[in-house]
């Protein structure tokens, strides 16, 4: 798992992009009910903080839209 809690801007590309995947995987263990890592510490921190996890979404999407990707 991986989910910084750091500017996006500072991430490094594989840092980056490492993310936005770890993220659309975390939603869906919380929100479809998938098993794989839902008892993983990263995991548990996020379970009733969706929206959260949305504007971090958006903050890490930003920051790929500046680099071109």
């Amino acid at each position: 798992m991986r989910i910084w809690d750091i500017n996006p801007g500072y991430l490094n590309r594989q840092s980056l992009l490492g993310e936005h995947r770890e993220i659309h995987g975390l939603f869906n263990v919380i929100r479809l009910g998938k098993t794989g890592y839902s008892r993983h510490p990263e995991t548990l921190r996020w379970y009733g903080k969706l929206s959260a996890l949305k504007f971090r979404h958006d903050l890490l999407t930003a920051e790929m839209e500046l680099r071109g990707y």
